[in-house]
């Protein structure tokens, strides 16, 4: 389920892997929260980048190979 707010996209996934994300419009930050527990937050995400993510049809393998292992990451929580 995709909700949109005026600066942030929120995403809940069927997913082996990803639970749901959060990305800011304005800062380009995508927070990703995985089932196996663990929130991240990456850094200068385009916003191409998580249309993409979206339409891909497995999602934890486009964001294994499209955004984990090219953006500056932190873990939150």
């Amino acid at each position: 389920m995709t909700k949109i707010t005026e600066k942030k996209i929120k995403e809940s996934y069927n997913s082996s892997n990803l639970k749901s994300s959060t990305y800011d419009t304005e800062t380009k930050e995508l927070i990703v929260e995985f089932k196996k527990g663990g929130k991240y937050s990456y850094t200068d995400v385009p916003l191409q980048t998580i249309i993409s993510l979206r339409r891909a049809p497995s999602k934890g393998g486009y964001f294994s190979k499209n955004i984990a292992k090219i953006f500056k990451y932190k873990k939150i929580s």
